[in-house]
């Protein structure tokens, strides 16, 4: 999308550059990860989130995604009885018109190298953002539209870094 043209060239989420080495930002506390393969390369961070904002709303709760040492996003938790519509307002007049995901209420924005995902889980816990580098999509663990659309649109595939191979590759199936 031409819009995340500024996201894509900041390379940067909450002031953190996408791709810095784990243990480079001195203010980001290590938080529980699970169980599993996955976790042996995923880690996840938390920082003090009554300062933190998206879109001019207070985030309740942010967690900060390291994978295979490197920094590829961010998850905001916004809770539901804030305005987070405001956010999707203020993301699609920065980014332009979004996508609609296949789950209802959430819509996602597309670029050459980041996304961004917007869940408005109003019946459940609060909106869900998410604002990543695509190697995120990597730790969705079933197909979506924003990984359905970077596949065909960009050639990005999923890696096994972490967790079984999702997807045959051309290879397996010559077998």
């Amino acid at each position: 999308m031409p819009g995340l043209q500024l996201l894509d060239s900041a390379y940067a989420v909450q002031g953190i550059r996408l791709g810095a080495a784990e243990g480079s930002v001195p203010w980001l506390r290590p938080t529980t990860n699970g169980i599993g393969k996955r976790w042996r390369t995923t880690h996840l961070y938390t920082a003090q989130a009554d300062t933190l904002t998206l879109a001019r709303q207070r985030v309740r709760d942010v967690t900060f995604w390291f994978r295979g040492g490197r920094y590829i996003g961010a998850v905001y938790m916004l809770a539901k009885e804030q305005k987070s519509r405001a956010v999707r307002e203020q993301l699609t007049r920065r980014y332009g018109a979004p996508r609609t995901g296949q789950e209802p209420n959430t819509w996602y924005w597309l670029g050459r190298s980041t996304y961004i995902l917007y869940e408005d889980a109003s019946s459940g816990p609060g909106t869900i953002v998410h604002v990543a580098s695509l190697d995120m999509l990597n730790e969705q663990v079933f197909e979506t539209t924003v990984r359905r659309e970077a596949r065909a649109a960009l050639g990005w595939q999923p890696d096994s870094l972490g967790m079984p191979r999702q997807f045959d590759s051309p290879a397996d199936k010559k077998k």
